[in-house]
């Protein structure tokens, strides 16, 4: 089949490789160069950097002019809402990788949301894009259990996997003529992340704070203040410590910090104009006073 996959994160990697290797023609398109950094020097997409052939076109129209000729688009990411004159160009239509289990988590930011809500389910689903965000017909699903302690770096890298073998299995269907079928239940909603969530709230429970490091492991990262400098905080456990006396936000010497029920052991740290260190590597430099809290 023709295809052309439209794609920015390297979560669509192994998709990609999964569909070349399935004898497809494919056309890659990915996001044009973007500045980036202190110094906003152009940088390439991870699929670019990947795929040195892949095309960045600079809006929709250059879009279309790709698609003439295709059967069937794909998208992972893509980070463009397309109209529904761009998807009535491949033979086929565009279809979606979403990972969630739709209508559940729709969205931009769909495993994070899973992971801040304790969901103990998630997975995957190719669905056949319309003009709404995330609302056409789905055309397959996986389902994947969620280990405990399970970050959002993890969990992307192993539905990015399975989504690779359900693309695979939807592109098979649509050239079979099957056809997919509507979204049921009520839906709900996955929006990005914003600077102000990933702040700490140090009078939440240990289990809510841990769940919120692990969600937003992936850029913009869980962070805190204290003395006056933020510190992203990257990595903790739960405490065995069942009978804390640290009060919410107080660390110990130790890098446990108290919160409204039980107490953050804190495991990897990035501070400020820093790369991620351990606790304790951090711990020896801060040397923190008795009593000391996080804002």
């Amino acid at each position: 089949m023709k295809i052309v996959l439209a794609a920015t994160p390297k979560i669509a990697i192994p998709s990609i490789n999964s569909l070349l290797a399935l004898k497809h023609e494919i056309q890659i398109v990915t996001q044009p160069d973007r500045p980036a950094g202190r110094g906003l020097s152009l940088r390439e997409t991870e699929i670019a950097k990947q795929y040195p052939l892949a095309l960045k076109p600079i809006d929709e129209p250059e879009l279309q002019d790709i698609l003439k000729g295709s059967e069937l688009l794909i998208t992972i990411g893509y980070g463009r809402i397309l109209n529904q004159s761009t998807l009535n160009i491949p033979k086929y239509g565009g279809i979606n990788l979403h990972f969630s289990l739709l209508p559940k988590w729709r969205g931009a930011a769909p495993v994070q949301r899973a992971i801040e809500a304790g969901d103990p389910i998630t997975g995957v689903t190719v669905f056949q894009m319309d003009e709404g965000i995330d609302t056409g017909d789905i055309w397959i699903q996986e389902q994947f259990e969620i280990p405990d302690e399970f970050s959002s770096i993890e969990l992307f890298e192993r539905l990015a996997d399975l989504g690779a073998e359900a693309l695979g299995k939807a592109v098979k269907m649509i050239a079979g003529g099957e056809k997919p079928i509507p979204q049921v239940d009520g839906p709900t909603y996955a929006p990005k992340i914003s600077k102000s969530e990933t702040l700490i709230n140090w009078q939440e429970s240990a289990a809510d704070i841990a769940r919120k490091v692990r969600a937003f492991a992936v850029n913009p990262v869980a962070r805190s203040v204290i003395r006056g400098e933020v510190l992203k905080i990257s990595k903790v456990k739960i405490s065995e410590n069942t009978n804390s006396r640290l009060a919410p936000g107080e660390l110990s010497s130790t890098g446990s910090v108290g919160t409204s029920k039980g107490e953050i052991q804190l495991i990897e740290l990035i501070p400020a104009g820093r790369r991620a260190m351990s606790c304790n590597d951090w711990l020896n430099g801060f040397r923190p006073k008795s009593g000391e809290k996080f804002d």
